[in-house]
Formats: structure tokens, C-alpha cells, sequence
């Protein structure tokens, strides 16, 4: 585990200033793809392993949560209160990673469609002890926040996928970190790079750090949430954000803008909504588990890999690379040990019947 991050060495004067501490195992490595290429016939495809970013619970968030969770410790809070669906990878990886710090995690959760992964990330969130909230709708999560600031008091509150400008920081290090993988010969510079864009704080990370790093690559969001949540103009307001942090802290930080024309999304591979998988994703999920043993979900990873692959497949040139946001580690025994009828009575409503997948 690193003592600092990149971020940190490339501008000194950060280190102080901005809250930090070590959740996870960077750098994450990158694998190239080749069975999968030669399998479908595509160009050459490489992959950033951020689902093995931490030995107990990987993904995208504990880059995020390095500051954030840094950020709650310093101000002394006891909890951390945040947003997702019932499946919440964000919830979980906040959950499991705050035990860590001495901080209870709080989760304030929407219904979304029920797969076996969804069930089993609620299942999980109980087992590392969580306390459960259910919202039908943002006016009731809003009341219920009131009510657990209110009367817990010391509540540091996260937004929905940690996307705030401190969070965003741990993918302007990540993309720091790819730069040295790059001049180390371990990966070519991408021509794209693709990820899920949920909530923004992932891309508005990597498009700053792109910036620093001064790389070309273009980065790709693949939109996994309604347009409401993740849209070009949010991503670059939030990446504004984050340059406005650093600037604050660092003179060494060059004048940077962006605008909603800045940010690439694709669309059209959301499907009919948040959570349910599409014919696409699950072929990619299937093609990239069988060529690569790579696993995906269906609620993120596997709709921007379908999207990949799409682009690949029409005649792309390469290298493109996947950053893959998911957690690879296996808790399903820690999952199957935990009773359904343990959770709050409104949560054990979502193991009723078959899951859709």
C-alpha cells in the first residue's frame, strides 16, 4: 500500500491541504486483451484492472473514498451517510472501506430491478453492518437525511456515487498513474478509453487528470443512469469543480475549462433503465467472462464494455482501453451467510420470488 499518491509527488504543495489517506492496492495493473480480439476479430483492446484496486472490496470507489473517507475522518464525524440503488456497488464499497476508518456507514437506498447481485450486495451491506434506509423517491431520501443529521449529529454526508470534487481527485491520480504505466512500455497511450458514466465523478477525474498527464487519449463515458443524472454538462461542471480544488491549493495547476463539448458520451446503450440488463451487456459480460475471465456487472461495466466493443467491431483502430470500475473480489460466501430475514422488513420484500438475473 502506497504511503502518498501521485497526485501528491507531481504537486508537492497539495500534501497538507488536501485529505488523503491509503484504502487501496494502486497501481492497478493493465492487461491486454489479446484472446478477446483475436476471439472477435477486433483491434487491439486493453483493460485498467480497478476492480482489484483493494484485497476487500475493489472497483472505482476506493480511489474516491481515499479522499472522501480521509475528508470524514478529519472532521472528526462518526458517520457517513450515503445514496444508491438497493445494489449499490458506491454503498457497499462505503461501507466495507469506512469499517476500516472507524466510521459506520449509513445507506439510504432507492428500489432498483432485482438481479442475484443486487441481492447479494444488501445482503453484504447488512453483513459489514450498515444501517438500511429505504427512499421510493428524492423527497423522502432528502426527509430521512434531515432526520439522521438531526438526531446523529456527527453525519458526514456523501453524495450519490461519491461524486464530489475531493472524490473526483482519485481519478485525476489515476490518471497520473496510467501516464507512468505508459512510460513504463506496460500499455500503449489508448486512442480512447471507456468507462460508466453513472453519477460523473470517475470521468470528470480522468478528463482533468488526462489534461495533467498531458495525454491524448479521449475519454468515453458510456451512460449507464437517466440523462438527468449523468449528461455532458454535469460531467464538465463537475471537472470545473475539481480544477477550481486544485488551484486553490497548488499555483502549479494550469488554467483548465471545460465545456459539456468537451465530454464524449454515448447513449445508446442505457436501455429501458437504470439497472436493467440489455441483450448487449449481457453478451459483452459473456464474451469478455469466457475470453478473458474478466467478470462484469450488468448494471455498469458490462453496458460500457457492450459499447466498446460495438465501436471496436465497426473498425476502430486501437488501442482502446476499458477502465474497468467493478469489484473482482468474491464475497458471496460472506453473502450466503447472511439471512434475508435479518434485513429492516421493507428490504426482505426484494428476495421474494426469482431474481431476473
Amino acid at each position: 500500500m502506497r504511503s502518498s499518491p501521485w497526485l501528491f509527488e507531481e504537486f508537492p504543495e497539495l500534501e497538507g491541504k488536501v485529505p488523503w489517506t491509503p484504502l487501496g492496492d494502486f497501481p492497478t495493473p493493465v492487461q491486454k486483451l489479446d484472446k478477446l480480439s483475436s476471439r472477435e476479430g477486433i483491434c487491439e483492446v486493453w483493460v485498467k484492472r480497478d476492480d482489484r484496486s483493494s484485497e476487500l472490496y475493489g472497483g472505482n470507489k476506493v480511489r474516491k473514498l481515499e479522499f472522501t473517507l480521509a475528508d470524514a475522518a478529519a472532521r472528526g464525524k462518526r458517520y457517513v451517510l450515503t445514496y444508491g440503488g438497493i445494489g449499490s456497488n458506491h454503498a457497499l464499497a462505503t461501507t466495507i472501506h469506512s469499517r476500516r476508518l472507524g466510521l459506520k456507514a449509513i445507506l439510504i437506498l432507492f428500489p432498483q430491478p432485482v438481479t442475484r447481485h443486487v441481492q447479494e450486495n444488501l445482503l453484504l451491506d447488512a453483513h459489514f453492518g450498515a444501517e438500511l434506509i429505504l427512499a421510493k423517491n428524492s423527497l423522502e431520501a432528502a426527509l430521512k437525511t434531515l432526520w439522521q443529521i438531526v438526531t446523529k449529529r456527527s453525519v458526514y454526508v456523501l453524495p450519490l456515487g461519491g461524486s464530489t470534487a475531493l472524490g473526483a481527485l482519485g481519478f485525476v491520480d489515476a490518471m497520473l498513474e496510467l501516464r507512468r504505466q505508459i512510460d513504463a512500455g506496460e500499455v500503449p497511450e489508448p486512442r480512447k478509453i471507456f468507462l460508466a458514466l453513472g453519477t460523473g465523478g470517475t470521468m470528470a477525474g480522468l478528463l482533468v487528470g488526462a489534461k495533467l498527464a498531458g495525454l491524448d487519449s479521449q475519454v468515453v463515458g458510456v451512460r449507464v443512469t437517466s440523462s438527468r443524472i449523468g449528461n455532458e454538462r454535469k460531467v464538465a461542471n463537475l471537472a470545473n469543480r475539481v480544477v477550481r480544488l486544485l488551484k486553490r491549493h497548488s499555483e502549479s495547476i494550469p488554467d483548465l475549462r471545460f465545456s459539456p463539448s468537451d465530454v464524449s458520451v454515448v447513449h445508446g446503450f442505457y436501455g429501458p433503465g437504470y439497472g436493467v440488463p440489455t441483450p448487449e451487456c449481457v453478451e459483452a459480460a459473456k464474451i469478455v467472462r469466457e475470453a478473458e475471465g474478466i467478470r462484469l456487472d450488468l448494471t455498469y461495466t458490462a453496458k460500457a464494455f457492450a459499447a466498446l466493443l460495438s465501436e471496436a467491431r465497426s473498425g476502430a483502430e486501437g488501442p482502446l482501453l476499458f477502465w474497468n470500475t467493478f469489484n473482482s473480489v468474491d464475497l458471496s460466501a460472506l453473502a450466503e451467510r447472511q439471512d434475508p430475514r435479518s434485513l429492516p422488513k421493507e428490504f426482505q420484500a426484494f428476495f421474494e420470488g426469482e431474481p431476473s438475473f
